[in-house]
């Protein structure tokens, strides 16, 4: 398998498609708001949520992968954000129809951002985690809904990047209530230091494991907490069968090199397209 090819291009940017569609679902049964939605757009997804979300909530991916996007198409999507209040953000991976590219540049789309797409080869004999004397992982019913949820926010809480704590509310909260998605902790000295998801999508393909929502504690960061939890995540994954493993995280973030560290290779960066004037908020 070419990790690099078209073909594992095609079946990753189906997962995260799936994976934020998903998490809108969640959020959409969670709030009652019916005016959030999922909107399927060229063979991929647009989520339109609130602003108070940042593009984590509000964003395109995974489109024009098979056929090419028209401007009607186009017009269409930016009439949807802007009925909401919200820009438009399209993550767009390089394996995407290339007559896009002068299309979005004769609407006035910029790239201001980047984000990288890592992936795993999984076998179902993978290695089991490495022995850490000090850190020791739960899931399952080891694990209660609400320890996840106090523990990701507060680890999400300080950040280089603030994000408001309503995101950081929902995003815990969607990854307690989507069926598809196991929660992890990490604890040293009894105590819950890291929390990490792993979500099980399926594609035609075969499953993908996409690795997300993953933070430290300040206290606990540089002591392998994260390297554990994607060791940890990695060996369900490939027990559970799946093809492959992936997980997203601009290029400078810690998410970046804890990947890379584990194994993963980068796959392809994504550029983030946005019009003039608008400046995503991650």
């Amino acid at each position: 398998m070419t990790l690099t090819s078209s073909n594992v291009a095609a079946i990753l940017e189906q997962a995260e498609a799936s994976h934020l569609q998903q998490q809108v679902a969640a959020l959409r049964e969670l709030s009652g708001n019916a005016a959030m939605r999922a909107m399927p757009f060229a063979g991929g997804v647009a989520a339109l949520t609130l602003p108070e979300f940042g593009r984590k909530l509000n964003h395109v991916t995974g489109l024009a992968m098979s056929a090419p996007v028209g401007v009607k198409e186009l017009a269409h999507l930016e009439t949807a954000y802007a009925d909401l209040g919200l820009p438009v953000e399209i993550d767009l991976c390089p394996h995407a129809d290339p007559t896009l590219l002068p299309l979005l540049a004769a609407r006035g789309y910029h790239v201001n951002a980047f984000s990288n797409t890592y992936v795993m080869p999984l076998v179902h004999e993978a290695n089991r985690p490495a022995n850490n004397q000090e850190i020791d992982i739960i899931t399952g019913s080891q694990l209660s809904d609400e320890l996840f949820i106090e523990h990701c926010v507060a680890g999400f809480s300080v950040q280089a990047v603030s994000r408001p704590a309503s995101l950081l509310q929902a995003l815990a909260r969607i990854a307690v209530m989507r069926q598809d998605t196991r929660l992890f902790a990490a604890r040293i000295s009894g105590q819950i230091v890291g929390t990490a998801g792993l979500s099980l999508l399926p594609t035609p393909a075969g499953t993908v494991a996409y690795l997300s929502i993953a933070s430290t504690l300040p206290a606990a960061r540089n002591r392998g907490v994260q390297a554990a939890l994607l060791l940890a995540r990695l060996q369900a994954a490939a027990d559970a069968g799946c093809i492959l493993a992936s997980a997203s995280a601009r290029p400078t973030n810690s998410s970046a090199r804890n990947a890379e560290r584990a194994g993963f290779s980068l796959a392809y960066t994504k550029c983030t397209f946005s019009r003039s004037g608008q400046t995503p908020v991650n």
